[in-house]
């Protein structure tokens, strides 16, 4: 098997669908592929959609987990059924609009210093947005990413909104497309299940970075990514964003660095609470370090039927 495409589907089996769809429609047969549909716990009516028209497909498996996962325990239960030399870890709310798959499996074959790779991609009006970042730290979160950019040495590529033309490489590629050299993903120990949601493409970015890998932009190809359907923009959604956040710098940062950056982000969530009271729980978070205590990981129920 050439490639492992790993998708999570939570209580949105349409959108799913029309992801397995598109990947199938544009994929060339001259690739060796499979499609792994991991269902983190979505309700009864949800997984039935999905079971209908997933588990008839030819190369389509459909996993069922009976607790919800997170990203990245959800994607590494997919790693244990994917027979793949490489993991195409790709969001549901994706549409391939080309064959996105044997232009990564020709590039990583070619590059074999690469650790993982993303297409170009499209926002839902087909405009190109940015597909990589630059690790977090003091000044951008002083500052912002605007004043990080103007240190940026001549020879670094820029996060752009527009259409790159070249291969690039940056600090870390954006989640919702990551395309892995298995070697590479078992090298550093694939996603870390600790977080439940957000950041984990920088973490194991970081992580291939200390093994000698780069993470790049391919932009042969492209995909439209209809961002944000997927999870949603809850209080409870926000506030996983901030402790993932914290527990990746504190992972991977030296502990004075993480200590400077907790302290500006506990300055900032300060007066957020004054104005609006519910960020004061995020705010004792973040003072007490309780970051996998208050995760939204330890909130899920086992489905019994």
């Amino acid at each position: 098997m050439d490639v492992s495409v790993i998708t999570i589907n939570y209580n949105n089996a349409l959108l799913t669908v029309n992801f397995v769809k598109s990947v199938l429609a544009v994929t060339t047969s001259k690739l060796k592929y499979e499609v792994i549909v991991v269902d983190n716990a979505s309700s009864k009516e949800d997984y039935i959609i999905l079971n209908e028209v997933i588990n008839n497909k030819d190369g389509v498996r459909l996993i069922k987990s009976k607790i919800n996962l997170g990203f990245g325990g959800g994607n590494m239960l997919g790693v244990q059924y994917a027979s793949g030399k490489y993991l195409a870890f790709i969001n549901n709310d994706i549409v391939f609009k080309e064959d996105c798959l044997n232009s990564l499996f020709s590039f990583m074959n070619e590059n074999k210093n690469v650790g993982v790779v993303t297409p170009q991609q499209l926002n839902k009006d087909g405009n190109p947005v940015s597909c990589f970042d630059y690790f977090h730290g003091i000044r951008k979160e002083i500052l912002g990413r605007k004043f990080v950019e103007l240190f940026l040495p001549k020879n670094r590529d820029r996060r752009e909104n527009k259409q790159y033309t070249k291969t690039c490489c940056a600090d870390f590629i954006q989640g919702c497309f990551m395309f892995f050299d298995i070697n590479s993903f078992a090298q550093v120990g694939g996603f870390d299940t600790n977080i439940f949601l957000y950041y984990e493409e920088m973490d194991i970015c970081f992580r291939l970075k200390k093994e000698g890998l780069k993470s790049c932009l391919h932009p042969e190809t492209k995909f439209l990514h209809y961002h944000g359907v997927s999870t949603g923009k809850n209080f409870a959604i926000k506030k996983e964003l901030q402790i993932s956040y914290l527990y990746v710098i504190k992972k991977n940062y030296s502990y004075l660095k993480y200590l400077t950056i907790k302290s500006i982000v506990l300055f900032k969530l300060f007066f957020k609470s004054i104005v609006s009271p519910r960020y004061f729980e995020l705010f004792f978070t973040v003072l007490t370090e309780s970051y996998l205590q208050k995760s939204l990981k330890l909130k899920q129920k086992i489905q019994l039927e």
